[in-house]
């Protein structure tokens, strides 16, 4: 009888959280709504970047969150996609002289090429100095690096089967063919090793990376995607979601993980705490369809697809680390409840 009263009392407190997550979820907001289509971005600090077509080509364009102020960083003619950002800087594959990656200064507003060797360059992704790329100079896909403070280029890897790097630190991490189907690997910048972290059947793709945890989609267990992950501390692999429907596109800030998510039939977002090992749901949207998520610290944006199709930035913040386990433990409570 006792258990039963706990159990009563606890839907009781829980309750305006659990019906903030069965609603809405956490209010989202617009970042730009222009006409053409925004999509792919990217976040660091209070700045959001992305691929605009406002103008009929690919252009970046960039978001101050602090003073809710947009502005241009790229309008050259020729065509510009794949951004990503650290701190200051934004890079982006540049298609003005064939594929390249460029760069920009926030600070100084100062446009620079970081690579322009023959045939293509792309996805690139930065921390701090250091950005890498998937290459296409040499046969097959490699990855690159370039340091900005020292003005150095230097491979990766070369096994002609690798590509779409991300780095977080002294780690870059990629997807990997060299054995027949997609895996992920690693490298560790500092030691100049390479290391395998995830070989199992089926593919894995789309890695992203922060601190020690690595996460990516994989779908080892059907064509759909699940969500998983490694910690490099404790060489432990584990899996983060694998509901029905399709999971993909994972980042990761911090504790928390995120991804794009179809169990519903739709392109939803949800999350998952890494420390208190619960699910929680970010946006779901039956008139929206939501892409290609990334965060950084609280703040969550997305590709926003409405019934027009057309792609727009939206926004939302995630809640305090004692609201998300509020809302993972009324989920549970309900569950068993019934």
């Amino acid at each position: 009888m006792r258990s039963k009263s706990i159990l009563v009392l606890a839907i009781m407190v829980l309750t305006p959280f659990l019906t903030q997550t069965a609603s809405a979820d956490f209010p989202s907001f617009p970042i730009c709504t222009a006409t053409g289509g925004q999509y792919d971005p990217d976040i660091s600090g209070d700045i959001v970047v992305w691929a605009d077509r406002r103008t009929g080509n690919n252009d970046i364009y960039g978001y101050d969150l602090s003073v809710n102020q947009e502005f241009a960083i790229c309008t050259n003619s020729s065509w510009q996609e794949h951004v990503a950002i650290s701190d200051d800087i934004v890079v982006w594959s540049d298609n003005r002289n064939g594929m390249d990656i460029y760069g920009y200064n926030i600070s100084t507003q100062t446009e620079f090429p970081i690579c322009t060797a023959s045939d293509s360059q792309d996805f690139p992704a930065i921390y701090n100095n250091i950005v890498v790329w998937s290459d296409h100079r040499s046969l097959g896909v490699n990855i690159y690096g370039y340091n900005l403070s020292t003005s150095q280029e230097f491979s990766i890897c070369m096994n002609s089967s690798a590509g779409t790097p991300a780095i977080y630190g002294d780690i870059v991490v990629w997807e990997d063919s060299r054995l027949g189907n997609s895996d992920i690997y690693g490298y560790n910048l500092s030691t100049q090793t390479e290391f395998p972290i995830c070989t199992a059947s089926g593919n894995q793709f789309r890695s992203a990376i922060y601190g020690d945890i690595v996460v990516w989609t994989d779908n080892r267990n059907d064509d759909q995607g699940d969500i998983y992950g490694y910690d490099l501390s404790t060489s432990q692999e584990f899996a983060i979601c694998t509901e029905i429907g399709d999971q993909g596109a994972p980042d990761v800030y911090g504790d928390l993980i995120i991804w794009g998510d179809r169990r519903n039939g739709l392109d939803d977002i949800y999350g998952y705490d890494l420390v208190t090992q619960t699910e929680f749901v970010i946006c779901t949207d039956s008139d929206n369809a939501m892409y290609n998520p990334v965060f950084y610290d609280k703040t969550v944006v997305w590709e926003n697809s409405d019934i027009s199709g057309e792609y727009d930035i939206y926004g939302s913040t995630i809640p305090e680390p004692a609201t998300l386990l509020l809302l993972g433990l009324g989920a549970v409570i309900l569950r068993r409840s019934r």
